[in-house]
C-alpha cells in the first residue's frame, strides 16, 4: 500500500487543483460564454472519446494489462510504446473515415437550428479532438503503467483547465471571437499531450524502438482477443456513464445539455478519489492477476473501496447541504437543474462503494464477461434514457444515468462473488453511511445564515466536515484515512516542537 500512498496523495492533490480550477470554469463558463456553447463543446468532446474507444482498439486497459509481459527498460520494453503509438494511429484513420461518412447522419439527430448550426460548422474540430483523446489516453495509460501517474494528472487536470480559464476569460472580456473560443477550447490538451510527451522523454521512457516485434510474439493473440473485447465492453461502459450528454441535445436542446453538464460536473466530484486511485490500482491488479495472487487483490479490492466511499460521502454531502447556494451561484436558469447533482451523486456513490469491480474482471481470466454485462447495461441505458428524457427532461436523464450505473455493479460484483468469493463490502460502509446522514441531520437543525449566502455556505461546510471527519477518524470506519492523519499529525507536532 506504500506505493499506493504515495502516488495517490501526489494524483490527488493534482485532482483536487484542477478540480477548484473546473468549480471556477463550471461557474464562468455559462456566464460568459453561454451553456448552449457549453453543452456544444462538451457533446463534441464526449463523442469524440466514444469513438476514441474504436481508435484505440480497446487497448487503454491493453496498455496496462499487458505491460508487465514486455516490462524491461534496457530492452525499450521491447518496442512495446512504438507498437501502441502504430496501433493507435492505424484506429484513427479507420475510425476518422467512419466519421467523415457519418456527417450527414449526426446532422439529421441534432435536427434544432442551433445543433446544426454548431454541428456543421465545427464537426471538423471532430477529427481533432478525436486525435487528442486518442494520443493523451494512451500517454496517460502508459506512465501509469509506470506508475508515473502524478505528472499525467497534472497536465490533464490542471494544466489543460488552466488554458480553459483563460480562453473563458479571453472570450468573456471581448480579447477573442466565439469561433477562435470553440477551437482554442478544443485544441487545449495539445499543450497536455506535448508535456507528457516531454515528460516521459526525461525519465528516459520515450522509446522509439520498433513495435513490430510485438506483433511475432506469442502473447500478441491473447492482447488481440483482449482487445476485441475490451473495445466493445469499454464502448458499453461508455455508453452506460456518458450517454446522457449525448442524447440530451439531440432530444432537448445544447442550452439543456449545458446546464446539465455544470450539475454533471459536481456529481463527478464523488468519484475523483476513485478515478485518482485507479490509475495506481490498475497496474498493482494486471500485476497481482499475472501472479495469481488473490490475498493482494482481495485487500486492495476492499480497503480502497472503503477509503473511496468515505470521501465520496462527505463530498455528496457538501453538495446536498449546499445546492440551492450553488443554483445561486450559477445565475437563473439553474434551478431546474439540482436533482441532477442528487441522483448523479448517488449514482457515484453506488459506484465507489462498489470498489475496481470494472478493472478486477477486465484482468481476470473471464474478462470476456464483461461485455456481456457492458452490451445490456448499454442497451438499458439508451433505452432508459430516452424514456426519461421525454418524460422528465434532464432530471430524467440523471435518473437513468444512476439507475443504470447501479445496476451494471449488482451485475459484475455478482458475478465477481460467485466465481471469486471476493467483495469489497464491511460494516464499516454502514457506519460511514450513518455519519453521512448524521452530518445532514445536523445540518438541518442550523438556521439559515441571512447575512450572505456565501457566508453561509462556508459555515454549513466547515461544520459537516469537522463532524464527519472526526467522527470517521475518532471511530477507526477508515483504517487507512485514520492512520495517515495520526502519521501526519505526529509528524506536524514533532517539527512544532523542535
Amino acid at each position: 500500500m506504500g506505493s499506493i500512498k504515495r502516488q495517490g496523495i501526489g494524483s490527488g492533490l493534482f485532482m483536487y487543483i484542477g478540480l477548484l480550477i473546473g468549480f471556477a470554469n463550471n461557474i464562468l463558463y455559462p456566464r460568459m460564454v453561454g451553456e448552449e456553447v457549453l453543452g456544444f463543446t462538451n457533446w463534441l468532446m464526449e463523442l469524440a472519446m466514444l469513438f476514441t474507444l474504436l481508435a484505440s482498439f480497446g487497448s487503454n486497459a491493453t496498455i496496462i494489462r499487458f505491460f508487465p509481459y514486455f516490462k524491461n527498460k534496457d530492452e525499450q520494453h521491447s518496442g512495446y510504446l512504438s507498437f501502441l503509438f502504430l496501433l493507435r494511429t492505424l484506429g484513427l484513420l479507420v475510425t476518422g473515415l467512419v466519421l467523415f461518412l457519418a456527417k450527414d447522419f449526426l446532422l439529421q439527430i441534432y435536427t434544432t437550428d442551433e445543433g446544426q448550426t454548431f454541428v456543421d460548422d465545427y464537426y471538423n474540430l471532430l477529427f481533432v479532438a478525436l486525435a487528442m483523446v486518442a494520443y493523451l489516453e494512451l500517454l496517460e495509460n502508459y506512465l501509469a503503467a509506470l506508475l508515473r501517474p502524478r505528472v499525467p494528472t497534472f497536465f490533464r487536470d490542471v494544466f489543460a483547465r488552466i488554458l480553459a480559464l483563460g480562453f473563458i476569460l479571453a472570450y468573456g472580456f471581448g480579447y477573442i471571437s466565439l469561433s477562435a473560443f470553440i477551437v482554442l477550447y478544443v485544441c487545449r490538451f495539445v499543450a497536455s499531450i506535448a508535456g507528457m510527451l516531454g515528460f516521459t522523454w526525461y525519465i528516459g521512457e520515450l522509446h522509439l524502438r520498433s513495435g513490430w516485434p510485438v506483433f511475432r510474439k506469442p502473447v500478441f493473440k491473447e492482447i488481440a482477443s483482449y482487445s476485441f473485447y475490451s473495445v466493445f465492453a469499454s464502448l458499453g461502459s461508455k455508453i452506460t456513464t456518458k450517454i446522457d450528454i449525448l442524447m440530451i441535445p439531440a432530444l432537448l436542446n445544447y442550452a439543456a445539455a449545458g446546464i446539465y453538464t455544470v450539475y454533471m460536473f459536481f456529481a463527478q466530484v464523488i468519484i475523483i478519489p476513485h478515478q485518482g486511485l485507479a490509475k495506481i490500482a490498475s497496474p498493482l491488479l494486471a500485476d497481482a492477476w499475472k501472479r495469481e495472487d488473490f490475498e493482494e487483490i482481495q485487500d486492495l479490492y476492499s480497503r480502497l473501496a472503503l477509503s473511496n466511499l468515505a470521501v465520496g460521502i462527505l463530498i455528496y454531502v457538501g453538495i446536498l447541504i449546499n445546492l440551492d447556494h450553488i443554483a445561486t451561484i450559477l445565475g437563473e436558469g439553474f434551478e431546474t437543474g439540482k436533482m441532477v447533482a442528487v441522483f448523479l451523486g448517488l449514482g457515484q456513490l453506488a459506484h465507489a462503494a462498489n470498489g475496481y469491480n470494472g478493472l478486477l474482471l477486465n484482468y481476470s481470466p473471464l474478462f470476456r464477461y464483461d461485455l456481456l454485462f457492458k452490451g445490456a447495461t448499454a442497451i438499458l441505458t439508451i433505452i432508459t434514457n430516452y424514456l426519461f428524457i421525454n418524460w422528465l427532461g434532464i432530471t430524467g436523464a440523471a435518473l437513468a444515468t444512476a439507475l443504470t450505473i447501479v445496476l451494471i455493479n449488482v451485475f459484475i460484483q455478482s458475478f465477481i462473488y460467485r466465481h471469486y468469493q471476493m467483495h469489497p463490502f464491511s460494516w464499516r460502509m454502514l457506519g460511514l453511511a450513518g455519519v453521512g446522514m448524521a452530518c445532514l441531520g445536523v445540518d438541518y437543525l442550523i438556521p439559515v445564515w441571512e447575512w450572505h449566502f456565501l457566508a453561509d455556505l462556508v459555515l454549513r461546510s466547515g461544520i459537516a466536515t469537522l463532524l464527519y471527519c472526526t467522527a470517521i477518524i475518532g471511530l477507526r470506519l477508515t483504517p487507512d484515512i485514520s492512520d495517515f492523519f495520526w502519521e501526519y499529525a505526529g509528524k506536524v507536532r514533532a517539527l512544532l516542537k523542535r
